[in-house]
């Protein structure tokens, strides 16, 4: 399974493009196949995320995809430990059922965002 959550990672990191700094970040990533976040599943294809910061320790994300369905997520701020060194954004899924969903999007220096929801 872990193999399997790896492999997708990769994947989805050397379709996504790359992160751009600005007030409200935007990340635009490429799923090969449909994906749960909350209880929205977004299609394959492009999506664009969307990082809102607001006051609390809780980040919004909006997550939309090429076909326009959105949906939205709370996340916190996330820090690992990994000293591995990556260029790009790795977006984490875990299997529900027959389904992936949404867990995490690290990016090259060892941040990202955790989404609250995801089991």
């Amino acid at each position: 399974m872990k193999i399997f959550t790896t492999f997708c990672c990769a994947a989805l990191a050397l379709c996504s493009a790359i992160y751009a700094q600005s007030p409200t970040d935007r990340i635009t990533v490429h799923f090969n196949t449909p994906v749960i976040v909350g209880e929205t599943k977004l299609p394959a294809g492009d999506c664009d995320i969307q990082v809102m910061h607001g006051s609390s320790d809780s980040i919004i994300l909006v997550l939309r995809s090429q076909g326009g369905l959105s949906t939205l997520a709370v996340a916190s701020r996330l820090s690992e430990d990994n000293t591995d060194s990556e260029a790009s954004i790795r977006v984490v899924l875990n299997r529900r059922g027959n389904d992936l969903q949404l867990s995490r999007i690290l990016f090259g220096d060892h941040t990202g965002y955790q989404l609250n929801n995801a089991e």
